[in-house]
């Protein structure tokens, strides 16, 4: 592989999803949707076609190539068609600012086309700005990049910190690790190369190391089915579009299906770390209540929104594989099914262990009722009861008599105890669902 000199290569266009994980409190959600749409969020839906081209600058996407892609497994949670429903609610605000980057001495002129704010279930959330840059040197387009994945949107939307911490990501994410997705499209006279794929993968403008390692790290990271003219690159941070030819199509391809491609696996991602965060967080002797919530919190997602089969298309079938692969996702659900597994063996053995102490008390209360106060006391509660006769009970009789009431009361307790338990059960599961499963059901308009 001969290495060209790579400060030579130029770039008619790059694209850029810088996409920002973000956790929020469930009690701020209604406030956080409201927030959006008195600053000019609109929910995103496909059933309405100026979308297709109004957030993207002068490219567009497709709606029903983003819906088929999918099919038959995630769309529905993907495009939700109401505010009602459970799913990825996107909200999105065009702005065309034309802004400088200042990185490195350099002076790099670019455009944010819009900006998304998507709410997801389990309190997560993605920020995400579309930019653009045009007619640069290749290594200045990596360098923009690296730069920008480094800065905060703050500027841009001050007040949503009532919402989010900017200074903080979710605790159970790693820091700095802001996620970029990138179309390069070189000039269609420049060929494209390994170390070219290497570079746009890994943000890479020092050195690159030797042949050997870039050769077996691009095919480690890399789908190649449209080569020579077009590759797709991918590690845990940073996905790439690289290409010299048929931008438009391109363009329709990364605004639409590979946006929402990495989102679901980030997504994935995001929500294994967070129950593991969960489950170390626990005090397995004193968090009953928190074992139950994540015995929820793991079901409802597994059965919600993790899939473990792929979409009908072949390119879908391998770029899930990709991404799944990329982003560990395999064994992170492989290490919730283990978690999952503990917490069951736990709460059977805590729920074994309450029932044969239960059953112990009441076996005890039992004999001892059935032994003193059929033959001690009863009688005097045939008819009309004379309390006097108590004033000359020996004390066995006294002890028959505050075993049966002390039962009574005992039994008495543990109904109350098991109404209120399953009347809190049901409280706790539906405020677990409204965390795990948000929708958005306020209302449409501020008064």
């Amino acid at each position: 592989m001969k290495q060209t000199d790579r400060n030579k290569k130029h770039v008619s266009a790059a694209l850029f999803h810088f996409i920002l994980p973000i956790s929020y409190k469930g009690e701020t959600f209604k406030n956080l949707i409201l927030f959006l749409q008195e600053n000019q969020f609109t929910r995103y839906i496909l059933s309405k076609s100026q979308n297709e081209s109004g957030y993207y600058g002068t490219y567009q996407v497709s709606h029903d190539d983003m819906e088929t892609f999918f099919l038959p497994l995630t769309s529905q949670y993907l495009f939700p068609a109401s505010e009602d429903e459970i799913g990825f609610q996107r909200y999105t605000k065009g702005f065309s600012l034309n802004r400088l980057l200042i990185a490195d001495h350099l002076n790099i002129p670019f455009k944010i086309h819009s900006i998304d704010l998507i709410i997801c279930p389990y309190e997560l959330g993605f920020i995400t700005v579309r930019a653009e840059i045009n007619d640069i040197p290749f290594s200045h387009a990596l360098e923009f990049a690296n730069s920008f994945r480094r800065k905060n949107f703050e500027d841009l939307l001050p007040d949503l910190s009532a919402f989010v911490d900017w200074d903080s990501p979710p605790p159970f994410f790693e820091p700095n690790k802001m996620q970029i997705q990138s179309l390069i499209h070189l000039t269609n006279d420049e060929s494209i190369d390994e170390i070219d794929l290497f570079r746009s993968i890994t943000l890479c403008n020092g050195d690159l190391g030797n042949n050997e390692y870039i050769i077996n790290y691009v095919n480690e990271h890399s789908y190649n089915r449209w080569a020579p003219n077009t590759y797709i690159g991918l590690n845990d941070h940073c996905f790439t579009f690289l290409s010299n030819n048929g931008l438009d199509t391109k363009a329709k391809n990364f605004f639409g299906e590979f946006y929402y491609l990495q989102l679901i696996h980030l997504f994935n991602k995001l929500v294994f770390l967070k129950i593991a965060y969960n489950y170390s967080a626990i005090h397995i002797e004193k968090d009953y209540n928190a074992i139950e919530k994540l015995i929820y919190f793991i079901n409802s997602f597994t059965s919600n929104f993790f899939f473990i089969e792929y979409p009908a298309k072949i390119e879908g079938q391998e770029l899930f594989k990709l991404f799944k692969k990329a982003y560990n996702v395999d064994e992170l659900y492989t290490n919730t099914k283990e978690t999952l597994f503990s917490l069951f063996k736990y709460e059977e053995n805590s729920v074994t262990k309450k029932d044969s102490m239960l059953l112990l008390v009441l076996t005890i209360y039992t004999v001892i009722c059935g032994i003193f106060s059929i033959n001690l006391f009863t009688k005097d509660l045939a008819g009309k009861i004379n309390w006097s006769h108590f004033k000359h009970y020996n004390p066995f009789e006294y002890f028959a008599v505050f075993i049966v009431f002390s039962g009574i009361i005992v039994v008495a307790i543990l109904g109350i105890q098991s109404l209120f338990q399953v009347f809190q059960e049901r409280k706790n599961k539906k405020q677990w669902d409204e965390q795990a499963v948000l929708s958005s059901k306020i209302p449409k308009n501020r008064n």
